[in-house]
């Protein structure tokens, strides 16, 4: 059954116990007030005819009781009118018939009795104390069925249209909180499918409130994208940090085999011709050598040194170890250090290699001339490193990918080097990413170093 069916289901049930039980009460309340208003009229009734009658029964005059007891006939509800003497005789009555026979019944000295559906109501006649006879009022209880038939109808009209609104509004109000709920799951069950759109679930206009139940499956979905992501980079790694050890382990002894065999090979022929063939093997070798070095590299990330390092300092150091190649390239550095002194902890090796991965990237991106800027800028808790270059960028659909092992635009790239970097980084506490307006951006943000009180460390201070 579904949510909405079951709502519906549930609040009718009680709904209808609840009117069933109030129902009840109120008709049995209307009885107990009818009832007390019929005896009400009965004792009135029958206190008035035996006032008027206390004179004409001294003095037996029998013409005048019949009198009194005839204007009752009309009185609504009355259906027998009596008044009777001490031996129990009738003296007067509706039914003339009865007039001079026996009262069939003895009635003792109670007021109010219910025979055949009839309320009996009995008053003394008395004069100087003395109880001189009895007027009898009989009242139809039939006035009181129809009024608590009358209320039970009502209470069935009431019930139902009652009934029949509820529904119609829980119809409406259901729709209007649980249809947002069931497109909610419809979304959500899409998830794992490729065509899913969070955009789908961004556009949608829930009521207010379920406006943060939306928000945060939206919240939750982001941040699930954000764990399998990590979770499947980290996988990656480990898994490529296991092959690339492997292959440069077999693939390192043939080339060094190769080597040796090429190096026997030179010294035996003195030919300039073959040289320059050992010269190209040995070059290809030396290419491949490093290539498999980088894959070491990525294979031994996991071991790291920490220590206090100035930023700025090596900054400084890699600008000056890069320039003559930034020179040569026709390209202008520009450093921007709102400091003379920046600390960080961390990996001073790895951190050296981040920086000049990220640098000799933007040197190739330049073809011909241009511009690197490094800007260094600090908040109270990290430091904010910008790399920025005007070459040839890249492309905004390649933005999420560039940081993937193996992910490279370029013809000689291995596509390492950015994973190796995000790593790095990322296990300094920091982060990394990359923008392109009008030209690319690296944006590496690392935890300002502080002592253990929590102040920021300056050998200087």
């Amino acid at each position: 059954m579904s949510l909405k069916r079951r709502l519906i289901t549930y609040i009718m049930l009680i709904f209808l116990l609840i009117m069933l039980l109030v129902g009840y009460v109120l008709i049995v309340q209307q009885k107990d007030i009818f009832q007390e208003e019929i005896e009400r009229r009965g004792k009135l009734l029958a206190r008035t005819l035996a006032e008027i009658s206390k004179e004409a029964l001294l003095v037996h005059e029998f013409s005048t009781l019949s009198k009194n007891v005839m204007s009752f006939e009309n009185e609504q509800d009355v259906v027998g009118v009596k008044i009777i003497n001490n031996n129990g005789r009738i003296l007067a009555a509706l039914d003339r018939n009865l007039e001079g026979t026996f009262n069939k019944k003895n009635y003792e000295q109670k007021q109010n009795y219910v025979d055949d559906d009839k309320l009996i109501t009995i008053k003394d006649i008395i004069v100087d104390e003395d109880v001189i006879g009895r007027t009898i009022i009989t009242l139809s209880q039939q006035t009181l069925k129809n009024k608590i038939n009358y209320s039970i109808r009502m209470m069935v009209v009431i019930l139902t249209s009652s009934f029949l609104l509820l529904t119609f509004i829980i119809h409406i109000t259901s729709d209007y909180y649980l249809e947002p709920i069931t497109n909610l799951a419809k979304i959500v069950r899409k998830i794992p499918e490729s065509d899913f759109k969070i955009s789908k679930l961004k556009s949608k206009n829930p009521p207010l409130e379920l406006k943060e139940l939306y928000n945060s499956v939206i919240w939750m979905y982001e941040e699930m994208l954000i764990i399998r992501k990590s979770l499947i980079e980290k996988t990656q790694m480990a898994t490529l940090g296991k092959m690339s050890a492997y292959l440069a382990h077999e693939i390192r002894n043939p080339l060094e085999a190769i080597s040796g065999a090429v190096e026997v090979i030179k010294l035996k022929r003195e030919s300039d011709f073959h040289n320059g063939f050992f010269e190209i093997i040995n070059e290809e070798i030396e290419t491949l050598n490093n290539f498999l070095e980088e894959f070491l590299n990525f294979a031994r990330i996991k071991s790291y040194e920490f220590k206090k390092i100035d930023i700025i300092n090596l900054l400084n150091d890699i600008s000056k170890l890069l320039e003559s190649m930034i020179k040569n390239n026709n390209i202008t550095l520009i450093k921007e250090f709102n400091s003379q002194h920046r600390y960080i902890k961390g990996d001073i090796n790895k951190i050296k290699s981040v920086f000049t991965n990220i640098i000799l990237n933007s040197v190739e991106a330049i073809k011909k001339s241009g511009y690197i800027k490094i800007k260094v800028e600090d908040d109270e808790d990290f430091i904010l490193i910008y790399i920025e270059d005007n070459g040839s960028g890249i492309n905004n659909k390649d933005l999420d990918k560039i940081f993937d092992p193996f992910f490279t635009t370029k013809k000689s790239g291995s596509g390492i080097g950015l994973s190796i970097s995000k790593e790095i980084i990322e296990k300094h506490d920091g982060k990394i990413d990359a923008e392109v307006e009008n030209n690319t951006i690296f944006k590496i943000k690392l935890p300002i170093y502080k002592d253990d009180s929590g102040n920021e460390k300056d050998i200087n201070s």
